[in-house]
């Protein structure tokens, strides 16, 4: 099957754009202001989950319970590490994570963390939402 092009998932290129408009200064201050929300929103959709909700001192009491802080925080490790295939990681999972230029996603900054927590189902509420669509098929 081949891999699940990440940057053509609903949600995914509209996040992208504005990313790239936001790095370019080229967003207006209510589209701004207004960035965080149309992230989450997108995040929700793709992974039944927010940044937010990965952080530790969000998680639900009984995944604490199974990590101190450093340790859930090594699980994102992957997302820092540098690699001339910036896919290298993500084509295990059958997922291309790259742009159209063959570079890293911008949006993986915002989305992350989110993915790693439904990858490796350290997040109760964190799904694969387009994998489903795409087993559906």
């Amino acid at each position: 099957m081949p891999p699940i092009i990440f940057r053509d998932l609903p949600g995914v290129a509209s996040v992208e754009r504005q990313l790239a408009l936001h790095a370019r200064d080229r967003l207006l201050d209510d589209e701004i202001e207004e960035l965080p929300y149309f992230i989450d929103e997108a995040s929700l959709g793709l992974f039944g989950i927010t940044r937010q909700d990965t952080l530790y001192w969000a998680l639900p009491a009984p995944v604490r319970a199974q990590h101190d802080r450093p340790a859930w925080e090594a699980h994102f490790d992957v997302l820092g590490r540098y690699s001339r295939d910036p896919n290298s990681h993500w084509s295990a999972f059958d997922l291309d994570l790259r742009c159209e230029e063959g570079n890293s996603l911008h949006c993986l900054e915002v989305f992350g963390r989110q993915l790693v927590c439904a990858l490796h189902g350290l997040h109760p509420k964190a799904i694969l939402a387009f994998a489903d669509r795409r087993q559906a098929a």
